[in-house]
């Protein structure tokens, strides 16, 4: 994430490109009752990843139905999934602002509140993590290309350490990887 300090040298991805291809995604299956699951606010990460998102509902004409904040935590997003859930006007979609908050959210959707995911709830995550791919979660997400990433950041500290004065690059892309879960 940004820190947004004098100097610093950032390799992110494109958060808020992300948060757009959630939006475009849950509103192409006809979803409009669309709920965010944020997390941190005071992260590049999730602003980036929100205001994108928000974007992409705007475009559609539609306006964000439900927010709740999990903090990246799993025990707060689960919090989060119970009061959002919380009432007989449901969201039909929920974006997450990443993978490990939305397996919670998936759990009480579907252990506690009996809902189908993704029947009743479309959802989507952030990150693509190894266990998206889980048969018990096929989550769709949107893929940070972590090896992109690192490559990008070796080689920016390299050509720094070789007395080359180097800035942020560019944001990396993201992928929206469909999954059962959207």
């Amino acid at each position: 994430r940004k820190l947004e300090a004098e100097g610093e040298l950032a390799v992110v991805s494109d958060n808020r490109m992300g948060g757009r291809l959630a939006a475009e995604h849950l509103i192409s299956l006809g979803r409009t009752r669309i709920g965010h699951i944020a997390g941190w606010e005071g992260a590049s990460t999730q602003r980036d990843r929100e205001a994108g998102f928000m974007e992409g509902l705007r475009t559609a004409g539609l306006g964000l139905f439900a927010r709740e904040v999990g903090d990246y935590r799993l025990p707060r997003a689960k919090e989060a999934a119970r009061r959002m859930f919380d009432t007989p006007d449901r969201p039909d979609a929920v974006f997450v602002a990443n993978d490990y908050m939305a397996f919670g959210v998936m759990d009480v959707l579907r252990s506690e509140l009996g809902l189908r995911v993704p029947g009743d709830v479309a959802l989507i995550g952030f990150d693509d993590v190894p266990s998206a791919a889980w048969p018990a979660y096929g989550l769709t997400t949107i893929r940070q290309h972590a090896e992109a990433m690192v490559a990008t950041a070796v080689e920016a500290l390299l050509s720094e350490i070789g007395g080359t004065e180097v800035t942020s690059p560019a944001p990396l892309p993201v992928t929206l990887i469909r999954r059962e879960s959207a």
